[in-house]
């Protein structure tokens, strides 16, 4: 195996691992997803929602129950993913720092950490899905895979960006679950069925609740604002590798003191 490979592997390792250990975020995932979309099923009223959708071209129509429900769903898979690549990236810090010392390249360690994002978002993207398909029947089911895998890349970027900019975890708690639920808020077509706000398209969740939408209520489907969630996780995965890269620019590898030369002088008689 070639230097490269073994340092992108190593770092693959150490970061799913990481995840496994993270048993309060495994938990969340199987438990808490389930439960809120449940618990939307139940109390959230029946009634006509009139909205506007920039995927589908126009207006769409939808029960205000299964509209909320799609809503709260990418509200509660975002806050997990984004909770667990913040908790990997802070709490392997001090060892992504002595990789670093032991000569492994500070990009092996983030495509490692990309690599996980992937697998983590997509996992829990087809999961959240299925689950809203158990309460309801969606017009385009892969496609609503699709908008919430790009919700949850979004989401990760952020959680590693922060990971690196952080210095305590109740900072990053605070920071991603109001995000998420500012941004789910506004994005919520029950309490804002114009979507024209100025800015609301700069949120990570916008272009992929817009297409959650669409794929779960109609049959147009722009695949353009998939774009929206990479340039997110482009943007912020490339922030948390550069404060890392420079909170570490003066480590070199360790090397062992080099022996000292010997002497040929020749001893003077006396």
């Amino acid at each position: 195996m070639s230097r490269r490979a073994a340092g992108f592997t190593t770092a693959l390792r150490f970061t799913l691992a990481a995840h496994v250990r993270n048993r309060l975020a495994l938990v969340l995932a199987v438990t808490f997803i389930p439960l809120w979309i449940l618990v939307v099923r139940e109390t959230a009223y029946h009634a006509g929602l009139h909205f506007q959708n920039h995927p589908a071209g126009g207006y769409l129509t939808a029960d205000n129950n299964r509209a909320t429900q799609v809503n709260c769903a990418l509200n509660a898979v975002t806050v997990i993913v984004g909770f667990m690549m913040f908790m990997e990236t802070f709490q392997s810090g001090p060892l992504d720092r002595r990789l670093v010392l032991a000569g492994y390249p500070r990009r092996h360690l983030t495509a490692g950490r990309v690599v996980s994002l992937l697998a983590v978002s997509g996992a829990l993207a087809l999961y959240t899905v299925l689950l809203l398909h158990l309460s309801f029947r969606q017009e385009q089911f892969w496609r609503l895979a699709l908008a919430v895998l790009m919700a949850n890349l979004a989401y990760g970027g952020i959680g590693i960006m922060l990971g690196t900019l952080l210095r305590g975890e109740l900072e990053g708690f605070f920071v991603i679950i109001m995000l998420s639920l500012m941004d789910a808020a506004l994005q919520n077509p029950g309490m804002n069925p114009l979507a024209d706000q100025p800015g609301l398209e700069l949120l990570p969740m916008y272009t992929s609740s817009q297409l959650a939408y669409a794929a779960a209520f109609d049959t147009a489907y722009d695949h353009t604002y998939l774009l929206g969630g990479l340039v997110w996780c482009v943007l912020t995965t490339a922030t948390g590798l550069l404060f890392f890269s420079l909170r570490t620019r003066g480590y070199r590898r360790v090397r062992a003191p080099a022996a000292p030369a010997p002497s040929h002088d020749v001893p003077l008689r006396e």
